[in-house]
């Protein structure tokens, strides 16, 4: 067998050069949903100061918050490099794409909320209402439970039912998420109508943390897609 003959049976097939690329990226894709997760665990516990007043600990959360959000934003960029390079080996590239976009999204929304809650601490904002602290913090745990769905679907890519019962269970959360919002919107509206000022920001807080909840379902639709091809 000549030299050269060797290097070609090296070389991987089609299949395995789209196997190896798809589970780097997916290992990323893991490591990122996770930067993501602790950036939003930090919100919930500045949204806990928040309601306590404490405006150095807002402070000090929302720049580790800020700190995160860059390196998601970094390592984001590098996955969109990584995929570039092995496109002709990735059939489902746009999806891919999208779910980077996606989760570059998340962190930045997750940030923006931070900023919110910082600057209502700022402007002497005062004690929320009991309940729409309440309110806050389920949606927060909440989201993080989607975050972790999101992950489990990740490393169950080759097992589509199991992919399918998982994004069952991110559209069920999405849905709670939704009625918690409405909920809010209302306690806003009825506790802040003379103060527009704290009422658009805390409308804009929870905007952002509505929408988090969406563009979770759909990462979590483009996983099931790419379960499907898989």
């Amino acid at each position: 067998m000549t030299e050269e003959s060797i290097r070609l049976d090296e070389i991987p097939e089609r299949g395995e050069r789209e196997s190896i690329a798809e589970s780097a990226i997916a290992e990323q894709l893991v490591a990122l949903v996770r930067k993501s997760t602790d950036l939003f665990k930090e919100l919930q516990n500045l949204l806990k100061e928040l309601d306590d007043l404490n405006k150095t600990g807002v402070e000090k959360i929302y720049g580790r918050i800020r700190l995160i959000k860059d390196e998601v934003e970094e390592g984001g960029t590098n996955l969109f490099e990584y995929v570039v390079r092995v496109s002709p080996a990735l059939p489902m590239e746009n999806l891919y794409v999208g779910i980077i976009q996606n989760i570059i999204r998340l962190a930045e929304h997750g940030e923006a909320a931070a900023n919110r809650a910082l600057l209502l601490v700022t402007k002497g904002f005062e004690k929320m209402p009991d309940n729409m602290y309440v309110y806050l913090d389920s949606v927060m745990r909440k989201l993080t439970e989607m975050m972790s769905i999101v992950i489990d679907m990740l490393n169950k890519l080759s097992n589509s039912k199991v992919v399918k019962e998982l994004y069952q269970r991110e559209v069920t959360l999405e849905n709670s998420v939704d009625e918690i919002y409405r909920e809010l919107g209302s306690e806003i509206i009825r506790n802040y109508s003379n103060d527009v000022g704290a009422l658009l920001l805390l409308k804009e807080l929870t905007d952002k943390l509505e929408d988090s909840a969406d563009i979770l379902k759909k990462v979590g639709s483009d996983l099931r897609l790419i379960s499907l091809h898989r």
